[in-house]
């Protein structure tokens, strides 16, 4: 009987202490929300920056999105990847369905959807210390501090405020949910196998599916599965069903993908051609980035964050600079030993697996820019994780009790540097004069950063140092023709002299189209022409310019642009057939059906009502094979049509 009282009392004793913890820990993850949301609260207002305007004017256009079919031209219209990244686009429109729209809407969004990735990484976290065999106790607060130091880092902050990241936001948010159901399912395999096979390719589908259409890299979810298989549970017994689950569900899918990119490399790596750099140049840059990436994860050097770091010196051999080759030797260090230890330490490899698999695509061949902070989303977690797992460690081992007292103090440090450090950045971000100012004097040879300022200097009444800071950033790129033509249309808008003629403007033999957008800048330019905002040169000049610029290497995409800007110069000039013929090479490099209406509309200004109708029919063509949930103009071209036939009936 005593015995039996004893056994209850025990039990009893337990489930108050669990509830306790439970309790305790409930309590502790709500404050790290609530100190997260107020470090992050000074950053919600701002404004938009670069590709927010790309991605989301579009917002705007045709009266905004006011009904289904708006909704879906808007969702699945946009060009930023493959896939469209159409679950990121769909949750703009719970912000805003015109165009302009509040900042702070997006802001808020994107900071809530941070705080849901916390709570899953706090989640991820506490499954990957169990797997560890810690202790619930030390496994739920070393996960919160996990959490805790992911959701305050300053590497996340562009991710949470720069609005389109919102993409790289919910691919996290749909990874890690996937990551989670995984791990569930993980370790259901020894007890009840079915439903843990279940639960795992629930991760696959409907999560996997909804990170990659959030955005492409969601597709690494697999790289990151293989990863845990490879040292989290190296050292498992697998069942011949979980073997051909990895299999087939993740192994062979990541073959096909190797084989696809090894099959269209050529395809993949073409757009080198507008890059300032090689393949080769940009692997070996990369070495360089990732151990900045990793060593910003535990030093985060805050005054050189920014979104502009186009001005990254590019490793042009392993000892050019040198730092190329310690860097790549670093890295291969890392990777052995992760191989080596993978069974001995398994959080070790799992945190080197992580780090470098989540950076496979952005980080690697792909002709993208070379430096951005938001690559670290996910791929920093590892390394976080690493770090408070051998920290507890090595206090648990080594430490007196007195120490271990002490390394719990000490273990709030990073915390409150951490807030410190985001606060003053979330602080910066919410007044855009000040950031722009910060990331133009931290990076004077970034073109974006000294670009971006010197038009905000000239917004706010200071022209004149706006186009001190254009004219400065040229010597970095003397050769660079947009900037070339940027820097003239600076001065026509904002009355200064012009600093060269415009025949100088692509007559160098050396000049290059890397950087600025030159179709945006041509249409600065005619639009400045058509305006008379300053003295130009004759007809004859800016056409032989046009001629010129027709030669420079272009994306199909601003190609088909150029020809339309050149169109509207020749319709100036009203010259009608040489517009006719630039709407036409337009129309052959992108088969959209504006270009064949804006031809019917010249031809029939000159009177020439049956060619029209042969374009209109040409457009008719073109709308019928758009592209799907592209807006159709048929109601226009038929309007058109009708128009068309009753003045030839009334001739």
């Amino acid at each position: 009987m005593t015995d039996t009282l004893t056994t209850s009392q025990a039990a009893a004793t337990n489930e108050g202490g669990d509830y306790r913890r439970t309790l305790i820990t409930g309590a502790a993850l709500l404050l790290m929300l609530l100190v997260v949301f107020l470090v992050y609260k000074p950053g919600l207002s701002g404004s938009f920056l670069l590709d927010d305007l790309v991605n989301l004017q579009q917002l705007g256009e045709d009266g905004g999105v006011a009904d289904g079919q708006s909704a879906l031209n808007f969702i699945f219209g946009n060009r930023s990847g493959p896939a469209g990244r159409p679950v990121s686009m769909a949750s703009f429109l719970l912000d805003g369905q015109d165009w302009p729209a509040p900042v702070d809407r997006f802001k808020y969004t994107n900071l809530m959807i941070h705080l849901l990735c916390g709570l899953l990484v706090t989640w991820f976290s506490l499954l990957i210390f169990k797997a560890a065999r810690l202790r619930d106790s030390i496994a739920q607060m070393l996960a919160l501090l996990v959490a805790a130091l992911w959701l305050l880092h300053p590497f996340n902050v562009s991710t949470t405020l720069y609005v389109v990241q919102r993409m790289t936001q919910l691919m996290a948010l749909f990874s890690l949910s996937a990551l989670v159901l995984y791990l569930k399912g993980r370790f259901l395999l020894q007890d009840q196998p079915r439903k843990g096979l279940l639960i795992m390719s629930l991760s696959l589908f409907p999560f996997g599916l909804l990170a990659v259409l959030s955005k492409e890299n969601g597709a690494l979810l697999l790289v990151a599965i293989a990863a845990l298989e490879c040292s989290v549970f190296a050292t498992s017994v697998r069942t011949k069903l979980h073997r051909l689950w990895l299999a087939g569900g993740i192994f062979v899918p990541i073959l096909i993908v190797a084989g696809y990119v090894i099959i269209n490399f050529g395809r993949l790596t073409a757009n080198y051609q507008f890059r300032a750099y090689s393949l080769a140049e940009r692997l070996l840059t990369e070495g360089r980035i990732l151990v900045d990436y990793l060593f910003n994860i535990f030093v985060p050097i805050t005054a050189d964050f920014s979104l502009h770091r186009d001005d990254v010196t590019i490793s042009h051999g392993f000892i050019d600079p040198i730092t190329t080759l310690v860097c790549w030797l670093i890295i291969l260090g890392l990777v052995s030993v992760a191989l080596w230890q993978r069974k001995k330490q398994p959080i070790f490899s799992f945190a080197i697996f992580w780090f470098f698999g989540w950076h496979l695509l952005e980080s690697t061949f792909l002709p993208l820019e070379l430096y951005f902070e938001h690559r670290n989303y996910l791929a920093m977690l590892g390394p976080l994780l690493a770090a408070v797992f051998y920290a507890y460690r090595l206090v648990e081992q080594y430490g007196t009790q007195f120490n271990k007292r002490l390394a719990q103090f000490v273990g709030v440090l990073p915390l409150a540097v951490m807030i410190v450090l985001t606060l003053q950045l979330t602080s910066l971000w919410g007044n855009s004069v000040a950031l722009q100012a910060h990331w133009a004097d931290r990076h004077p040879a970034s073109y974006r950063a000294q670009v971006e300022y010197a038009y905000l200097l000239a917004d706010f009444g200071e022209p004149e140092q706006g186009y001190q800071r254009i004219t400065a950033i040229q010597q970095y790129y003397p050769n660079e023709l947009a900037l070339q033509l940027q820097r003239w249309n600076f001065a026509c808008s904002y009355g200064f002299p012009a600093p060269f003629e415009v025949d100088d403007i692509a007559a160098g033999s050396e000049q290059v189209y890397l950087r600025a957008d030159l179709t945006t800048e041509i249409g600065i330019f005619l639009e400045n022409l058509m305006a008379a905002s300053c003295a130009y040169p004759g007809q004859q000049q800016i056409v032989t310019l046009m001629e010129r610029l027709e030669k420079v290497q272009m994306r199909n995409f601003e190609r088909s642009g150029f020809h339309l800007l050149f169109s509207d110069l020749y319709i100036y000039y009203r010259q009608l057939n040489p517009a006719l013929i630039e709407l036409r090479n337009a129309f052959e490099i992108r088969p959209d059906a504006q270009f064949p209406i804006r031809q019917a509309i010249i031809s029939a200004s000159a009177g020439n009502y049956e060619d029209s109708l042969v374009f209109l029919q040409r457009a008719r063509d073109a709308d019928e094979n758009r592209r799907p949930f592209v807006a159709s103009r048929m109601d226009e071209i038929e309007v058109m049509e009708q128009d068309l036939r009753t003045r030839l009936g009334s001739n």
